[in-house]
């Protein structure tokens, strides 16, 4: 036959190639720069870090005629287990790992993969390698740049956590074409397997609402948030979504194993880890806040003044809603491809200390300590 073409040859390429091996295709792996076209193929598999507006070889592939899968759907294509996904802007790893944390305690074999990190591809590989079925579920992160070609992708549940400006520089049609995308995960999915997250309001199918702190089943309580580390308000809408894509899988789950689990879980490192505290001064690690959205959750969930470094790249986003960190601030710190934007929405909004620290990580946090003051 001939190869599968995979795009990119990063940690979701090379997983994409290792399952063509356990299916016995031929594959071969192309990085623009290093290959100006494409050879005759089967099927073209994108890796998501291929820009589809940037790189030639996808523009290649768009009209070659061959079929055009993203690494997680051709990933899901083989998989021997059903699947959930876990979209929206912020908040998806957190959720994807909740949800396998939620199913293991009830005894399913659940495998969290896809945008958090651990390919689908290396799942399906493995099963294949094994020659039986390792996992009840898999529990699928699905990230926008995945679902541009989402082939027959179709989980059981889908939820979409939240829509907020990210990544517009990807997408022709800016933020209403990125958010068209992310509800494109509900395509296959059945209506009343459709979860939105709490910011989207009222919902019919929604077994699980959260009212002064205390999350509830059917209407019954069933844990009270401040009991585990999941009480800041974005968490609420993970641990609710978390829970309602469970119950897709088990109606009646064990209620006592499912808030032991619930009180057990922490969410994982760069989310507004508090890492140190040295001199007074709390030193918070939220580098997963890669949008504006994600960083007012961050800074709402402390109950000190705050002196941020924001900065990277701007993704053609729209900062203007950081405006609204002003009252927390004690100072700012500004850093990378998008200081300058950033600095003119906080200058315009009022906020005087800012400080512009080039492109050198090292520089911002220097600058960052010197203006944080105990407390």
């Amino acid at each position: 036959m001939k190869p599968v073409v995979i795009l990119g040859g990063g940690v979701s390429g090379r997983a994409a190639q290792r399952l063509c091996d356990a299916l016995g295709f031929p594959s071969v792996i192309l990085n623009d720069g290093e290959a100006e076209t494409l050879p005759e193929c089967e099927l073209v598999v994108a890796s998501p870090g291929v820009h589809p507006l940037r790189s030639r070889l996808y523009g290649l592939a768009a009209n070659s005629g061959a079929p055009l899968l993203s690494e997680m759907a051709f990933g899901f294509r083989y998989l021997k287990c059903p699947a959930l996904a876990v979209t929206g802007t912020n908040g998806k790893t957190t959720t994807t790992e909740l949800v396998a944390a939620l199913l293991e305690a009830q005894g399913y074999r659940a495998a969290a993969c896809g945008n958090i990190g651990r390919p689908v591809s290396d799942v399906a590989a493995e099963e294949l390698g094994s020659g039986k079925r390792l996992y009840d579920c898999a529990v699928i992160e699905v990230s926008s740049f995945q679902l541009e070609l989402p082939g027959e992708f179709a989980p059981v549940a889908a939820a979409l956590l939240n829509l907020a400006s990210d990544h517009e520089d990807r997408y022709r049609g800016g933020f209403a074409e990125y958010a068209r995308v992310k509800r494109s995960v509900f395509d296959r999915v059945k209506p009343e397997n459709r979860i939105l997250g709490l910011s989207f309001g009222e919902q019919p199918n929604r077994r699980v609402t959260v009212r002064d702190g205390v999350a509830y089943l059917d209407d019954t309580p069933l844990v009270d948030t401040t009991e585990t580390r999941l009480g800041a308000a974005h968490n609420l809408e993970n641990l609710s979504a978390a829970v309602e894509l469970v119950l897709r899988v088990i109606p009646t789950p064990d209620i006592t194993k499912l808030v032991s689990a619930l009180k057990a879980f922490s969410p994982g490192a760069h989310r507004i880890e508090k890492v140190a505290t040295v001199n007074g001064v709390t030193f918070v690690n939220d580098s997963k806040g890669t949008n504006p959205a994600a960083v007012l959750a961050a800074v709402r969930s402390l109950d000190t003044p705050v002196v941020i470094m924001l900065g990277g790249l701007g993704k053609g986003m729209d900062f203007s809603a950081l405006r609204e960190l002003v009252p927390r601030l004690r100072a700012a710190v500004l850093y990378g491809e998008a200081r300058k934007q950033i600095a003119q929405v906080l200058k315009d909004a009022g906020f005087p200390a800012l400080t512009d620290a080039g492109t050198d990580f090292g520089t911002a946090f220097a600058a960052a300590a010197r203006a944080a003051h105990p407390g």
